[in-house]
């Protein structure tokens, strides 16, 4: 129905405050900061009016309405909506950027007063001022704010433009605040992450949430932070981490993935293609490579060999793996949850393992299959599968 709608569905609360003002602020002008809005209460509490709008010169004022003003004086005589404007004065560039401050007395009655009678059949709000100018009262545009501060995104190219500012003022902050940031053009950062000093954020980087980092990380390229913790003097490469803890001098990736739930104690090492899910990894861990490790407690010092696999659920329910400290788990070994590897336990390559089996410290666990060699067959089983080849291709 409106923007003079809009506002009157808070006149109860209005009427109810005991300041002596009221600000109007519309809710896509993500760039008029504190600073402008003060300027502008400041502006008109000096002189004492019933109304003052914020205003800005913009080059393309598109289907916005135009403040129109006296030609000899620049005095403000109002405003018209677009579709009720003429050719001329849609010649106009100066635009009411939806910030205004309105004297508290009188002024739900004021929207009380507005009425439908326009080219879109709406309660306007800037019908307010117009009555206000009518009535000899005192009514003030000031074009305070520049036209990036009226950028208020109508389309998916101008939210694209407001989203390359927001994603410049985040990144120059860092920056100016200790942070390397190798290129803040392919960096994507939202507002309330925290990064120390000295941090260095490699390109094509996405840290998001309420992520935290430390000092002196480096962070990228091509990685993605979501609402984590990564304690200082930490890599993370190439990888993507969520929901997780990452304790000092933890080195990450390339091409890791830490699900939520992950708390990594200092210098761990979770390397290629390796993927953790609810994993408390104790100090000086290495998992270097091709690894699942869900639902597990792994002691500190342990070492998890290439294609270690943890599995976790039996399709109904999940379980969890205790690895012990100094533990070795070697190369393509299944451990079939729950099951627990003592301190210092060795599990030779190939075994496949569990469930509930409780595996003393320092011992030694091997479970393969007997190999069986057949000398000279693979010449014949070679020769064989090229007979049936040319058999079925007819040749």
């Amino acid at each position: 129905l409106g923007t003079g709608h809009a506002v009157l569905q808070a006149a109860r609360f209005i009427d109810e405050t005991e300041g002596g003002h009221v600000l109007v602020m519309y809710g896509d002008n993500p760039f008029i900061g504190p600073e402008l809005i003060q300027r502008l209460i400041r502006a008109h509490v000096e002189a004492d009016a019933a109304a003052t709008l914020l205003t800005a010169e913009v080059s393309d004022p598109g289907s916005l309405g135009r403040i129109l003003r006296d030609p000899a004086t620049g005095a403000f005589l109002g405003s018209v909506e677009y579709k009720d404007a003429t050719p001329e004065q849609r010649q106009i560039r100066e635009i009411w950027t939806g910030v205004a401050v309105f004297r508290r007395a009188g002024f739900t009655a004021l929207l009380n007063r507005l009425d439908r009678n326009n080219a879109q059949g709406e309660y306007y709000l800037p019908q307010a001022w117009q009555i206000l100018l009518r009535e000899g009262e005192k009514v003030q545009a000031l074009a305070l704010a520049s036209e990036e501060d009226a950028l208020a995104p109508n389309d998916r190219v101008e939210m694209a433009r407001a989203e390359a500012r927001l994603r410049r003022q985040i990144n120059e902050r860092h920056m100016r605040n200790g942070v390397t940031i190798i290129n803040p053009d392919a960096t994507y950062i939202d507002e309330d992450v925290e990064i120390g000093r000295d941090t260095v954020i490699w390109p094509f980087t996405f840290i998001l949430g309420r992520t935290v980092i430390g000092p002196r990380c480096k962070i990228g390229p091509m990685t993605t932070l979501v609402s984590s913790t990564v304690a200082e003097d930490c890599v993370v490469e190439q990888s993507v981490v969520e929901e997780s803890y990452v304790g000092p001098g933890c080195r990450i990736g390339p091409m890791a993935h830490l699900r939520p739930g992950c708390e990594l104690e200092g210098g761990a090492e979770i390397g290629n293609y390796a993927e953790l899910k609810k994993a408390k990894v104790g100090r000086g861990v290495k998992c270097h490579h091709h690894s699942y490790l869900g639902d597990v407690t792994i002691g500190a010092g342990a070492n998890i060999g290439a294609g270690v696999i943890t599995a976790n659920y039996n399709g109904v329910e999940k379980f969890r793996t205790e690895i012990g400290s100094g533990a070795f788990i070697g190369t393509n070994v299944n451990l079939i949850a729950p099951i627990s590897v003592g301190d210092g336990a060795l599990i030779a390559a190939g075994s496949t393992i569990g469930p509930r089996l409780e595996i003393p410290a320092d011992a030694l666990v091997i479970e393969r299959a007997q190999a069986v060699i057949k000398e000279g067959r693979a010449a014949s089983l070679k020769e064989a599968w090229r007979q049936r080849k040319m058999k079925r291709e007819g040749t």
